[in-house]
């Protein structure tokens, strides 16, 4: 219960963020979606401006022309193809945008597209609207949208004024005043909903920061978790040394011979004429350990030689190394009698 009332100072660690974005929980500021459609859009207008605002006037002219007698099917498709070559690339381009808006500010999200029948729920959702949150979102979009309209009709408010001449203008001429009209007004859209989406994002970041902090409590039991308790950690390397004990113990009856201090060290080693070039130590160990070697070396008859310095350098050595060359004469010493014992020189 004191961990609840410890202040959260710490920084969230990667394993917290980890667990908030698999749970869907990442910083995202739908202004800078926004932002990333009418960028697109502009781009679009910069660069394609001209091939939109013809197909445009095409599609309009269609249109007039059915006070002229012409077959209205005839001007409809005329005019759906038109229409169609001027929205399908602001369609694309504002899919593609958004997109990678969402993918910067933080990826994909699994846990955003799992199926969850609570969210076909009508009553949830309307729940949703009407909760203090809800209303609150929706009072915050009328405003930056009115807000928004304001500002671009204040910065363009003298260009505004050509607008009730239009209709007395050609076709092409009214296409192109009206199309630099609508490159003007969403760029400055544009950057008015920069501003925001920078104003916004960084407002959300501080807050999500701030929802992942942590105490030092929280810091410590996660570090816990992932590196273990200190006893588990013990009781681990316990087993681990166990097990390799045991390994070791079944090599003392495959040994040529154990070398003994005689009572505190024991070493078992290895040496096969024709296909080792020295012996090798296969176990070794001191105090209960070296009793042990020495136990099953008797039952399975290796034989055991009392030698206290060669036991000592050899126990100072790695298991599984090979004897040093300035041992090869001691250790030969011992070889060569334990050979004479069994006859075999």
């Amino acid at each position: 219960m004191a961990e609840d009332f410890q202040e959260k100072t710490e920084q969230a660690t990667p394993r917290r963020r980890q667990k908030a974005r698999e749970k869907g929980q990442v910083p995202r500021s739908r202004d800078l979606v926004s932002i990333a459609a009418i960028g697109g859009i502009v781009i679009l207008l910069y660069f394609g401006g001209g091939y939109f605002f013809k197909n445009l006037a095409n599609m309009t002219g269609e249109m007039l022309s059915l006070k002229y007698g012409r077959d209205p099917m005839e001007v409809s498709r005329i005019a759906i193809l038109e229409g169609t070559k001027v929205a399908l690339p602001f369609l694309f381009t504002t899919v593609v945008m958004v997109t990678l808006a969402s993918v910067m500010q933080g990826g994909v999200v699994i846990k955003q597209f799992t199926f969850d029948l609570e969210k076909l729920n009508p009553l949830n959702g309307i729940k949703k609207l009407f909760s203090f949150q809800g209303v609150t979102e929706l009072l915050k979009g009328i405003l930056k949208f009115s807000l928004g309209g304001w500002v671009v009709y204040y910065i363009l408010k003298k260009d505004l004024k050509i607008l009730p001449t239009l209709s007395a203008m050609e076709m092409n001429e009214m296409v192109r005043v009206s199309g630099k009209l609508i490159m003007n007004a969403v760029t400055v859209a544009f950057f008015y909903y920069l501003i925001l989406a920078a104003v916004g994002y960084a407002v959300e970041k501080w807050q999500y920061e701030k929802s992942l902090r942590m105490t030092k409590q929280e810091v410590r039991d996660e570090h816990k978790e992932s590196e273990g308790s200190p006893m588990i950690k013990s009781r681990i390397r316990s087993i681990q040394k166990e097990m390799a004990r045991q390994r070791m113990m079944q090599e003392v009856p495959k040994a040529t011979v154990v070398i003994t201090n005689p009572t505190h060290l024991a070493v078992a080693l290895k040496y096969e004429d024709k296909k080792m070039a020295a012996p090798r130590i296969t176990a070794k160990g001191a105090g209960v350990v070296a009793e042990k070697i020495k136990e099953i070396a008797a039952e399975h008859g290796v034989p055991i030689v009392e030698d206290k310095p060669v036991a000592r350098a050899l126990y100072k050595l790695e298991l599984n190394s090979f004897i040093p060359e300035e041992l090869y004469v001691a250790v030969a010493k011992i070889l060569a009698y334990i050979y004479k014992l069994k006859g075999k020189i």
